[in-house]
């Protein structure tokens, strides 16, 4: 999808757009299911402030979508979305905005990997603007806005992704890494929020219900201490040098 705007348009475009999403919201924006609730704590934005997200062992919380879901069409959804309850956010007016970092990952069966160039995950923000996960890295789009924080303090904001390349009817399940971001206002270089905790979005593309989730569980299982690992060799050995002695 190619966006374009006139310079000397796109200032007033941000704007309208975000106060429209801005007015758009609810005068209660309740948690939807499956979607990724945002707040504030101590002047940093927190993603599931209420601890509902399972979270990796480096605490990343995991969030889940379906390319298949049809709702956008084959290869596309706006899940999840975004959501802030009344209250939740106090810079009312504020922008606030995401970053993907790292690579796209697939699951191959069996493990987490850097995905191929024959794929990649699209977002496209409120302007239009695409930001592209791809196995090399991040592109981002000429801008990453998410949405404006209403007079209430609160937001609802669904984006479209979209999943691209040659091999994206080839049945696996893929995994972003964001981080939300604020800003004053469209001309300002920082905002009133610290960036949030990075966080997972892992998407289904064609797996069953079950394969999908032993791939999100592998996300969330603990990862053995050293301890756990030098007790799993010394065992090991024993059990060899036993069976060599029966021999």
């Amino acid at each position: 999808m190619t966006h374009s705007a006139r310079p000397g348009l796109r200032a007033a475009g941000l704007i309208s757009a975000l106060c429209l999403s801005a007015l758009a919201a609810p005068a209660f924006a309740a948690e939807h299911e499956g979607d990724i609730e945002v707040g504030a704590i101590g002047g940093q934005l927190v993603v599931d402030p209420e601890a509902h997200a399972p979270s990796t062992p480096l605490g990343y919380k995991i969030f889940e979508g379906n390319f298949r879901d049809l709702a956008g069409g084959l290869y596309n959804t706006d899940d999840p979305g975004f959501v802030a309850e009344e209250g939740a956010l106090d810079q009312h007016g504020a922008l606030l905005t995401f970053a993907g970092l790292g690579v796209l990952q697939s699951w191959n069966g069996s493990a987490w990997v850097t995905s191929t160039a024959a794929v990649a995950v699209t977002i496209e923000d409120v302007l239009g603007e695409v930001t592209t996960f791809s196995g090399s890295g991040v592109s981002a789009g000429a801008s990453s806005f998410l949405a404006q924080i209403s007079g209430i303090g609160d937001i609802h904001e669904h984006l479209d992704f979209d999943l691209t390349g040659a091999d994206r009817g080839v049945a696996s399940a893929y995994l972003i890494t964001l981080t939300l971001g604020s800003l004053t206002d469209v001309a300002a270089s920082s905002g009133p929020y610290a960036a949030s905790n990075p966080f997972h979005i892992a998407f289904n593309a064609g797996l069953s219900a079950d394969a999908f989730e032993g791939a999100v569980a592998q996300l969330a299982a603990p990862v053995p201490e050293p301890e756990t690992y030098a007790m799993l060799l010394a065992g090991l050995g024993l059990l060899g040098l036993a069976r060599r002695r029966q021999h």
